[in-house]
């Protein structure tokens, strides 16, 4: 099932009617969501989604009690070892969320850092985001560089220095490209998105599947996650046996047993295989000295 992570600034009490519309077609779509639990865009969300009577929503939250939960839906609980009250601590429900999401629909001030770093958290994850920005009252889709880019534009030089402040954009930017080089040592991560489906008429954020394309990097995946269910099928691991012991989500792990290579980093995919007790060498040979 598609899963889309719906969030925005907390400044954003009122959602504009394109939000409204974009929302009410992934519920239509039978797509599940999931959403915070803060106050101001989240809660407005809530209250959207509780409108066109959406069901398949689960609502996530930091601690033990969601702040907002207007209608009672299920709640997925994250525990955070961050001082409570602090950034980091409800930062840690926005990460979990953006891992077990397929997309994102964010709704963006054009100064919060918060709803910045779960579109740029959500590129780590090689997802796309489709952005409203209030500022000119429109989407912007977020699948690469160029489209963070796009977003960055859009930012006071005094939103800039409170998003260096509170997230460390600049790092969080230069970390992104590693990860986009060491994943794609083709080149930029180009996702085109799949005209006429369902999924792009109610997100506009439906990649084309990554796997399909086979970059070295791809194959490097591939091979480790082969590796990895091997291991998961010796040890006669349960879905939620396996997600305690790679410290997963279950979700993850049925996107590995599926062979879902471009939903995984390759430091990921390593780590795992640490776990695992396999041992992981990556030898680099220059191609002139195989012919």
């Amino acid at each position: 099932m598609t899963t889309v992570f719906i969030a925005g600034s907390i400044s954003i009490s009122r959602l504009h009617a394109k939000v409204q519309e974009r929302i009410n077609k992934i519920v239509s779509s039978d797509f599940h969501v999931v959403v915070g639990d803060a106050d101001g865009a989240d809660t407005s969300i809530q209250e959207c989604l509780l409108d066109f009577r959406a069901n398949k929503v689960t609502v996530y939250c930091t601690g033990d009690k969601p702040r907002n939960n207007v209608a009672g839906w299920p709640v997925h609980r994250v525990h955070s070892k961050a001082r409570e009250g602090s950034r980091a601590y409800f930062t840690a429900k926005d990460l979990e969320m953006a891992r077990s999401s397929d997309y994102g629909l964010m709704i963006w001030d054009s100064k919060s850092p918060g709803t910045l770093s779960n579109v740029i958290e959500l590129l780590k994850e090689r997802k796309k985001s489709v952005v409203f920005v209030n500022k000119i009252r429109d989407f912007i889709t977020v699948a690469d560089k160029t489209g963070l880019g796009s977003l960055l534009d859009l930012m006071s030089e005094d939103a800039r220095a409170k998003a260096e402040e509170k997230i460390g954009l600049s790092a969080k930017i230069a970390d992104l490209n590693e990860e986009q080089l060491s994943l794609d040592i083709s080149g930029d991560m180009q996702i085109p998105s799949t005209q006429g489906s369902q999924t792009d008429t109610a997100v506009e954020a439906a990649p084309e599947t990554l796997s399909e394309v086979q970059t070295p990097s791809i194959k490097l995946r591939s091979e480790l996650i082969s590796a990895i269910k091997a291991y998961i099928s010796r040890a006669q691991l349960s879905r939620s046996e396996a997600a305690n012991v790679f410290g997963v989500t279950q979700a993850h792990i049925s996107d590995l047993t599926k062979g879902k290579a471009d939903l995984f980093g390759l430091d990921a995919l390593v780590n795992m295989a640490s776990t695992a007790g396999l041992n992981v060498e990556i030898r680099v040979r220059d191609s002139r000295d195989l012919g």
